[in-house]
């Protein structure tokens, strides 16, 4: 702590009253959310830092994620497991919070960030960036899961999306496939862009054209049966990549109503392997990603950035290509 700064040089610097600065620093009602981040803006231009968190330390970790992903038990309840497993194991206790998206809107944080003494913020997931922007300027320590921001430089902890992207492509040239579509909506996420960059790339590398008409709208699972009328047996391709495993099984779907036979006239592949891709018929071949590593790596990057502090870093942790039943070999 900067002992040559005080709470009355924030409120000077700000033309406020020290019971505000006060109010605002220890994460009390009374403030407004724009008067907050700009005390917080300003006690970190003074270098100032409050004394209760000089010294108490700060066993709380807080994992927020946004609402649309708060009833996946398909990804990400190992995610969220293996989390709070680490910080228990590190003498942490990680709380799990929703932000709706009112709140992601109106960059409003929940209650508990403001009514517990944390040691950090863990991200899962895609917000917003001006919501995680506001997490960076109060000055939390932050790791982000499973996404990463390129406006903004923060620790994170990803799928290397773009290499076994590659990998999976890679494998079904390797099977004979020269005609290999791409399924997913590239304007959804950074995950699917860097999933279309690995599939282009590694279709570059091999020499072989990439039909950009085979991304789909934002809305892919909605279209997939309008995408699919446009085709016939001359123009659909050997083999289709799937930016995720949601999508590769309602393609299956799909390809089977309009009389097709998968892998036998289109192999199908996705990516995530979530538990539905072993139900599916036939079982899906796809990436893994290694959801319980990613939770890992997260936590203990949390806890040496709290700890013992450090310039921010991005961490891709790589799948595992699992070969099913759902793309064939072509041989000659």
């Amino acid at each position: 702590m900067n002992s040559k700064t005080s709470m009355q040089d924030i409120a000077d610097l700000l033309g406020i009253s020290k019971n505000a600065v006060s109010l605002a620093l220890n994460h009390k009602a009374g403030v407004s959310e724009e008067l907050r981040t700009r005390v917080f803006e300003a006690a970190h231009q003074l270098k100032y830092r409050t004394e209760a968190k000089a010294k108490k330390k700060q066993s709380h970790l807080l994992v927020l994620f946004p609402e649309y992903i708060q009833d996946d038990k398909t990804f990400y309840y190992e995610v969220f497991w293996s989390i709070e497993k680490k910080a228990k194991e590190n003498g942490y206790t990680a709380i799990i919070s929703g932000v709706s998206k009112e709140m992601e809107r109106l960059l409003i944080l929940p209650d508990l960030y403001h009514e517990m003494a944390l040691g950090g913020v863990l991200i899962i997931g895609a917000f917003h960036p001006d919501y995680v922007s506001k997490l960076k300027v109060l000055g939390t320590t932050l790791v982000t899961v499973d996404h990463c921001y390129d406006s903004l430089q923060l620790d994170a902890v990803v799928t290397a999306n773009a290499e076994e992207a590659y990998k999976m492509v890679t494998h079904l040239v390797r099977k004979g496939h020269r005609q290999i579509g791409f399924i997913g909506a590239g304007s959804m996420s950074k995950n699917f862009k860097e999933r279309w960059y690995g599939f282009e790339t590694a279709m570059s590398d091999a020499g072989l054209a990439v039909d950009r008409m085979s991304e789909i709208p934002e809305n892919a699972l909605d279209d997939l049966a309008t995408f699919l009328e446009a085709m016939n047996k001359d123009t659909m391709p050997s083999a289709w990549f799937c930016a995720n495993d949601r999508l590769a099984i309602s393609l299956i779907q799909h390809l089977t109503a309009k009389g097709y036979r998968v892998p036998d006239d289109v192999s199908v592949v996705g990516f995530d392997d979530i538990e539905a891709a072993q139900l599916v018929m036939p079982r899906l071949t796809t990436i893994q990603v290694q959801r319980e590593q990613l939770g890992y790596e997260a936590v203990e990057l949390l806890i040496r950035r709290i700890e013992k502090g450090g310039g921010p870093s991005k961490i891709s942790i790589y799948g595992e290509l699992i070969e099913r039943d759902s793309c064939r070999e072509i041989r000659g």
